[in-house]
């Protein structure tokens, strides 16, 4: 039986064998890189697929703040590169005349956290000989650094760094609305006045879908379906506001019982007059 009060343990590499250290809290880094802001990121058509990017230097940023300079604190070394033989390329009668190439490598990043070196791995890739929509063949020049930063980018993922692009958070309206008034508080002259507003949003937006489910659904069922997708969207309105949520999960709690009880005393309000009615 281990105590309730021992600190998780930790596997870390060490030169040739593994050691064990304490760690406080496995999810810290994550935590501290995982959220990104909207001038880091943007939309882009990839093959017909609507997908959202993430720009680069802004990751390798983050790195720096919480790793140090690189070749310091962090870096990476290239372990494998080579050309892969990509699609064929047909003639208009259906004959071979080419193939595409990709450029891949396999990158390995190292990296210092609380004085303790770990690493990871990954591939990157890039469209090197290719044939462009329009018919014509390209050669980019530039793919082994697009692989670099393509690896680059996938290995700090997988530490956290930028997760919410990674887990499709901003195909979420309320989300992306959230990181928007994140950024805008960065960014703001007076950042004070700019959480002032979006507060004030938060409480207007809560008192409207307290209302409506007080007083315009028409049905118990239809008011708990609503409540719960309140619930749902409640923790990034708060966020955007910088308030805890607990209290506005009460609100439409509450709002919702007060609702449900409305319909059902108008129910029993109304047998009464049925029951005339029918006499």
């Amino acid at each position: 039986m281990h105590s309730t009060s021992e600190k998780p343990r930790l596997r870390v590499p060490a030169v040739g064998r593994y050691r064990v250290v304490d760690s406080a809290d496995h999810l810290e880094l994550w935590r501290g890189v995982e959220k990104t802001p909207t001038t880091a990121i943007r939309e882009a058509n990839v093959d017909g697929q609507q997908i959202t990017t993430l720009d680069a230097m802004h990751v390798i940023e983050q790195a720096t703040r919480m790793f140090g300079p690189m070749g310091i604190g962090w870096g990476y070394r290239v372990e494998e590169e080579r050309f892969d033989q990509g699609a064929p390329v047909l003639d208009p009668k259906g004959q071979l005349i080419a193939h595409e190439q990709t450029h891949t490598i396999r990158l390995a990043l190292w990296y210092r956290w609380h004085g303790e070196r770990g690493e990871v791995t990954q591939f990157g890739h890039t469209r090197y000989v290719y044939r462009t929509g329009a018919g014509k063949w390209k050669t980019d020049g530039e793919a082994p650094k697009k692989s670099i930063t393509d690896a680059i980018k996938k290995c700090l993922s997988l530490l956290g760094f930028s997760a919410d692009v990674y887990y499709g958070r901003f195909d979420n309206k309320d989300y992306t609305e959230a990181q928007q008034a994140a950024t805008r508080i960065a960014v703001a002259e007076d950042q004070d006045a700019e959480i002032e507003k979006c507060r004030a949003d938060y409480t207007d937006w809560l008192k409207r879908e307290c209302d409506t489910l007080r007083h315009k659904i028409p049905h118990p069922k239809s008011i708990e379906l609503a409540a719960t997708g309140m619930l749902n969207r409640l923790p990034d309105k708060a966020s955007m506001a910088r308030v805890d949520p607990v209290k506005g999960r009460e609100m439409i709690a509450k709002a919702r019982d007060e609702g449900i009880a409305r319909l059902y005393a108008e129910k029993q309000n109304a047998k009464p007059q049925e029951e005339a009615t029918n006499d």
